[in-house]
């Protein structure tokens, strides 16, 4: 039996969990405010981790704090080159 399907070429390489955040946009060194439940489902902690290590790939650090306001949890960053 003779297969004629042939790979296919794809325009991008496919995006991974950690890239379900704009993290060029985050990482522009304006102070951003992301509240779970709306910019991020996850833990924070799993997202402030993911926000380092972003950090670490762009030469850089993340200032991070962890706001509660009621039952609201925000995550604030900001990039810093090094």
């Amino acid at each position: 039996m003779e297969v004629n399907n042939m790979p296919k070429t794809l325009d991008a390489f496919p995006r991974t969990a950690t890239q379900l955040y704009p993290w060029d946009q985050l990482m522009d060194g304006q102070v951003w405010q992301l509240t779970r439940g709306e910019d991020y489902t996850a833990k924070t902690n799993t997202v402030l981790a993911n926000a380092r290590t972003q950090a670490k790939r762009r030469g850089g650090t993340v200032r991070t704090r962890i706001l509660f306001d009621a039952d609201r949890e925000s995550l604030v960053i900001q990039f810093r080159r090094q």
